[in-house]
């Protein structure tokens, strides 16, 4: 790929650019020519050409490996003539310097020829055909056709070789590829169903435990965090509940005792068959009062026992009722706590619900997509998602307008937090065919994406893009780029720095 020469409209002095001072008291236009192959890149500087007067051309090697200066061999340039196929051929120098070379010679007879640029170094040997030029007859004439090009485009960015070499710099060039295209939607992560608890005190009372969880320390479901002991005032406690057992027990044998009685005195024709059955009645009264009076104190023994924990003495264990991550913890050892007080919350991160707000008019395609990412801030990539189990309520949130699908993700790497925000990529099935550019390529400014485009050897133009899709790390654009392209996918800070500079640096380059 190659640039078309352009005329840098600058007056050269003695700065080592060609055309300045190969002809004596002239002022010579400067021309040059960009061209990349899948090894290196070319950007050449050079006067016009006019048939056997002495020519410098300042070439300029870049390796596209690293994007790093040449720093060895020998450049040499080939013109081979349309008419006869006459070949001539001017031979370099080794760089004066890295990266840069120079060429001195005098170009061929006048007319049109066919050139190329070809390097010779160790690990790199390269062509670069660079079309077909023009050896004109005479200085006014080839003077005359350069004045003719078009001049530089005064927005273009000018970030010379010297930088691109010293600073962090790379392309890349624009392809055409197919993409996955996506569903874009504001996504929140939340608890998956019953991934969520709030362990509370079962009873009035004061929170003991051993040593007190941390919070984001692991729970299993079961774990004893503690233990709460009731208020002795209460008429629930262990020993009241067990004065009542002991009570009615008492009264259950006296009324046994009056129940035998009555019945030997009823076999000596002493009592009335009545009384017999009064005392039977009384003793079943009894044994009603002794069997709620146990019940009662078994099911607060039972109430104190919490995942296979056993009660101990008057106090309630407190257990983790799922498996999870301590998020708050609210008990202090000590304290005493109201019945239904928070005293620490559980949630399971191991598995996490994606909740996607998918607009209404997407809803349909999206109630059908499972391939996801998360775009999250701060993060230069999407994060690709496990996705499992994908429902919804069927019903468009009245706030939102939208329907939140839900998506079961598998979190084990613990890549995502609860109550992280985003926005989802659901992948859509059908794919489309894109100029793409590497992820990094693509800067935004106010929220608009743009992208830095080398339209020559030392000459960069901000385009503003329109992004169609995204997948993994390509970026699919409908506007500003085309195939063939070649973007800034590093150092672009440093271009933008170079856009507040007017035109080249005084110095120019030195050859």
């Amino acid at each position: 790929m190659k640039t078309v020469p352009i005329l840098l409209a600058l007056a050269l002095t003695a700065c080592g650019r060609p055309g300045g001072t190969t002809r004596e008291g002239a002022d010579a236009p400067t021309l040059n020519v960009t061209d990349w192959t899948a090894r290196s890149e070319l950007y050449m500087e050079y006067p016009p050409l006019v048939a056997g007067q002495p020519a410098r051309f300042a070439v300029h090697l870049t390796k596209l490996d690293d994007f790093q200066a040449l720093n060895a061999g020998v450049p040499s340039i080939e013109f081979v003539a349309e008419s006869s196929g006459a070949k001539t051929v001017l031979r370099g120098q080794p760089p004066s310097r890295p990266g840069a070379f120079r060429v001195d010679g005098k170009p061929p007879a006048a007319g049109s020829y066919r050139w190329a640029l070809l390097v010779d170094a160790p690990g790199l040997s390269d062509r670069h055909d660079l079309g077909v030029v023009t050896v004109f007859g005479d200085e006014a004439s080839a003077r005359a056709d350069a004045e003719k090009r078009a001049p530089d485009d005064p927005s273009a960015i000018a970030y010379l070789k010297e930088q691109q070499w010293t600073n962090e710099f790379g392309t890349a060039t624009v392809r055409e590829a197919e993409l996955r295209t996506a569903i874009r939607a504001p996504a929140t992560i939340e608890p998956v169903s019953g991934g969520e608890a709030i362990v509370s005190a079962p009873a009035s009372g004061r929170f003991l435990a051993n040593a007190l969880i941390s919070i984001g320390a692991m729970a299993r479901a079961g774990q004893v965090l503690g233990r709460l002991e009731p208020r002795l005032s209460g008429a629930d406690d262990h020993a009241t509940l067990a004065a009542e057992v002991a009570q009615a027990q008492v009264a259950l044998d006296a009324a046994a005792a009056e129940q035998t009685r009555a019945e030997r005195l009823l076999a000596d024709r002493a009592v009335p068959a009545r009384r017999v059955e009064d005392a039977r009645r009384a003793v079943a009264a009894a044994e009603a009062r002794v069997h709620a009076a146990e019940a009662r104190l078994a099911q607060r023994d039972q109430t104190l026992k919490s995942g296979g924990s056993a009660a101990s003495g008057n106090a309630f264990t407190i257990t983790a009722p799922i498996s999870g991550r301590v998020a708050d913890v609210l008990a202090t050892l000590g304290a005493s706590y109201d019945e239904g007080a928070t005293l620490f919350k559980i949630v399971r991160t191991d598995e996490v619900e994606l909740r996607v707000q998918v607009p209404a008019s997407d809803a349909a395609a999206a109630r059908q997509l499972t391939d996801v990412a998360l775009e999250i801030p701060g993060k230069s990539e999407p994060l690709p998602l496990k996705a499992g189990h994908r429902h919804d309520p069927g019903v468009i949130d009245e706030k939102t307008g939208a329907l939140p699908v839900q998506y079961e993700i598998d979190n084990r790497s613990g890549q995502l937090l609860i109550g992280q925000s985003g926005t989802a990529l659901l992948y859509k099935h059908e794919r489309a065919k894109l100029p793409t550019v590497p992820r990094a390529a693509v800067l935004y400014e106010a929220g608009r994406p743009y992208v830095f485009v080398q339209i020559g050897g030392e000459r960069f133009a901000r385009r503003y893009v329109e992004i169609e899709a995204r997948d993994g790390d390509r970026v699919g654009l409908s506007s500003g780029v085309k195939p063939g392209d070649r973007v800034v996918v590093r150092g672009a800070y440093e271009v933008q720095l170079a856009s507040a500079a007017k035109g080249l640096p005084a110095e120019g380059h030195v050859h």
